[in-house]
Parts: C-alpha cells; structure tokens; sequence
C-alpha cells in the first residue's frame, strides 16, 4: 500500500463535486491524502475514470495519495416520501414497513423485507447515516413501530443501519465481489466496507 509517511491520514471521498482533475491537485494540496471512492454509487467506467485522475493530480502535484475503495454491502434503505424533507423529533412515532407505500412523517417503506422479523422492542435503528436514531416500540405484522430518540432531517431513500442486530444476510454481497475484482485490476491501494458488524 502506497500510503503517505504521515501517520494521520485525511481521507476524502471523491463524487460528482470532486472527479475533476483540476479540483483533485487543490485537494492534494490542501493535505489529502487518501481518495475514498464510494462503491454504492456510479459505474466502473466512472470510477476508472475518476482513478486516472486521481493518479494524474498526484503526479502533477507530487504529492504521494493513496486510492480507496469502499464497498456497499448489502444495501438497506427507506423508500420515498411524499413530501421532503420530513422533520423527526424526538418522541415522535415513525412506522417503518415492509408494505410497498409513498410514505409521510408517520410512515415510511423499507427495502430489508426481513426487518419485522430481525428486530425487537428496545432496538436501535439507525436513518441517514446515524443522524436519526430509532428505538423500536412493536412489531406488528409488516409494520415496526419506532420512537425517536434523536431526530433530524430526513429524505428519501436513506440508509437504515441495524447495528447489533443479526440480519440473517452476508455482509459481502456479489456486487462487492465484482467490485473487489475491479479494485484490483486498477491497482486500488486499500478497500474498506462501512457498517460492517
């Protein structure tokens, strides 16, 4: 692994905001040091591409930069909502379903289809990358009552998180194994999974 000589590492995921090659150099500049490429989102074209311009930034920099690739993992998320953003305050009840509904600020789809079945009363959930917090309060047929305990902004299609919790599913799913190929036919230095158990 090509890493930098520091110890402390500033690691910067790299999206649609950052793939020029332009705004990588100021980045390297500006003490990055490690590019995080999320897996969960775009295509191996894309990130063949947003690689060789990492690559080329180092080199025009002459800075040492490490490339990371950090694989999805099985995905869970909530479905759509019929307005956004909906605002979640702590002590509100929020039902989460396995039921294919547009949902409200009361209630809202989840793709886990297992999730009725996975969690229990006094549970930690998790929505938008652990911003909101969920305690579970009942499970009843498709639906899992929730209380919040943090609130926060939420939107559609943000992830759900069971930290703990056995979800009877591998944390390395067939798109990380293609993934994990792609990674090392270019050469990627290092591969992380976020919320791994």
């Amino acid at each position: 692994m090509k890493l930098p000589d520091q110890k402390t590492k500033i690691v910067c995921t790299i999206g649609p905001a950052s793939a020029s090659r332009e705004v990588m150099e100021r980045m390297l500049l500006a003490g990055m040091n490690v590019a995080r490429l999320n897996f969960s989102h775009g295509d191996f074209d894309g990130h063949r591409q947003v690689i060789t311009n990492l690559r080329a930034a180092a080199r025009a920099t002459g800075r040492r930069l490490a490339i990371m690739a950090d694989l999805s993992g099985p995905k869970m998320r909530i479905g759509q909502f019929k307005e956004e953003p909906v605002e979640l305050k702590p002590g509100d009840v929020l039902v989460l379903t396995t039921d294919d509904i547009v949902g409200d600020r009361r209630r809202v789809s989840v793709s886990f289809k297992r999730l009725p079945k996975a969690v229990r009363r006094g549970d930690a959930l998790y929505l938008n990358d652990g911003i909101i917090q969920l305690e579970v309060l009942s499970v009843n047929g498709n639906d899992v009552a929730c209380k919040v305990v943090a609130g926060g902004e939420l939107r559609s299609r943000k992830g759900l998180n069971l930290p703990g919790i056995d979800l009877g599913i591998g944390a390395f799913t067939e798109r990380d194994h293609e993934c994990l190929k792609f990674a090392a036919r270019e050469g990627i230095d290092a591969v992380s999974q976020s919320f791994v158990e």
